[in-house]
């Protein structure tokens, strides 16, 4: 080969990697990730007042190649709480975890917020410009959600003598997720306002809070009471077996947990099975045990407080009064009780009489409806039934409307 074809072949071989360069760098061009402005507003929860966000962090997955992209410089901007970030264009899951402090009464509550939104699409034609947006609306939670009242024996058995027996009363407490939640630190609430007797009561924050007589707290000190999904727990007045003393009745001795009182009263005492763990008690109005009202007057909640039994007593004290009238006379009546905000409430469960029913004491965001047994007040029939929570498939049945939720007038399922 001379000296002129070497030269030919040289350019040539110039020539075909300047092709094969513009075709790479023309792929790479194709390749590049189009990185779009994703804007965030999130809407503060309901009824709630003077919310403060803090520690806001929202995680985009991108449901193609399951990248995640993270934002936490939310700031106030108005009513909201916005953030934009850059992100590749496409179809994205958005999850979004933080605290918020907020005014109830003259109390400043904290708890956790959360959202998620499923095909998030962020493009730039979703509004027509290089900025996608999406306005989230935040909820209030805690770790324990999932857990469901699945049922109340608040009637009591009758004796072979035909006499009211009440200390067999339980709770059931249900595992209705999917994953091993902890019953550790789980509240027991009662309300102190009755279903059956309707008062304007001032000032008025059933929607921001339950007004209660009596919190009784699982003990633990965080993992010590695992619950498998479906897995339930019983809540006993008295954890013993009430066949030996009321053969109508049935054994709790195997109860996983007791309501024990100090009473202040030597005619009425509480017994204490040591062989069942006590609840705690933050608080009861009675000077003598705590009893559920074996009409159905009181609504019933479990919580998970986020705080201490000393926060809570000197935090959360609640004084409301309302007007009484009688034979014509009107009295103001002064009353004082605690208040668990609704934001710690995981289910609640109105209770009352068929016949003598009047309102629920608990927000409808947390019980739109009410269960009862028997039909009129001190229905003879009551006795030896529950309110049950309905099943479907595996799971019960939770709307928060407990009128659908429940079965009223059901057998107890422990009664046999």
């Amino acid at each position: 080969m001379n000296t002129k074809q070497k030269f030919r072949l040289i350019l040539a071989f110039i020539a075909v990697s300047v092709v094969f360069a513009s075709c790479k760098d023309n792929d790479n061009e194709n390749d590049v990730e189009q990185n779009v402005k994703f804007a965030m507003s999130l809407d503060m929860p309901l009824n709630i007042t003077s919310p403060s966000l803090t520690g806001a962090t929202a995680t985009l997955t991108n449901v193609q190649t399951k990248k995640t992209y993270v934002a936490s410089n939310f700031r106030k901007a108005g009513t909201q709480y916005v953030d934009t970030t850059e992100v590749p264009e496409g179809n994205y899951t958005l999850d979004i975890r933080g605290g918020i402090s907020y005014n109830l009464d003259t109390t400043i509550v904290k708890t956790s917020v959360k959202a998620t939104e499923n095909n998030v699409i962020v493009n730039k034609t979703v509004t027509g410009n290089a900025v996608s947006h999406k306005t989230i609306a935040l909820n209030t939670y805690n770790a324990q959600d999932g857990f469901v009242i699945s049922e109340i024996f608040f009637t009591g058995t009758l004796t072979p003598e035909g006499k009211q027996y009440a200390n067999d009363q339980y709770i059931k407490i249900a595992n209705n997720s999917d994953s091993v939640l902890y019953a550790d630190g789980l509240a027991f609430v009662e309300s102190s306002f009755m279903t059956v007797s309707k008062f304007d009561y001032t000032p008025d924050i059933m929607n921001q809070a339950m007004t209660i007589d009596a919190i009784y707290i699982i003990p633990g000190s965080g993992k010590e009471h695992p619950i498998k999904p479906g897995q339930e727990i019983i809540l006993a007045l008295n954890a013993k077996n009430h066949k030996e003393i009321n053969s109508n009745s049935m054994d709790l001795s195997n109860a996983d947990f007791e309501f024990y009182d100090v009473s202040s009263n030597p005619k009425f005492s509480d017994d204490d099975n040591p062989n069942v763990p006590n609840l705690v008690n933050w608080y009861d109005y009675s000077n003598t045990y705590f009893t559920l009202h074996n009409r159905g007057y009181h609504s019933y909640a479990i919580a998970k407080p986020a705080t201490d039994k000393e926060t809570f007593l000197r935090n959360y004290y609640y004084k409301y009064s309302y007007v009484m009238s009688a034979n014509g006379t009107s009295y103001t009546m002064n009353k004082d009780g605690y208040k668990m905000p609704n934001s710690w409430i995981i289910d609640a469960v109105n209770l009352s009489v068929a016949g003598s029913y009047q309102w629920n004491v608990v927000s409808a965001s947390l019980d739109a409806g009410w269960a009862h047994c028997g039909s009129i007040d001190n229905d003879k029939t009551r006795f030896s039934k529950a309110v049950v929570r309905k099943k479907s498939g595996n799971k019960f049945i939770d709307t928060n409307n407990s009128t659908e939720d429940f079965e009223s007038d059901a057998t107890p399922t422990l009664l046999k």
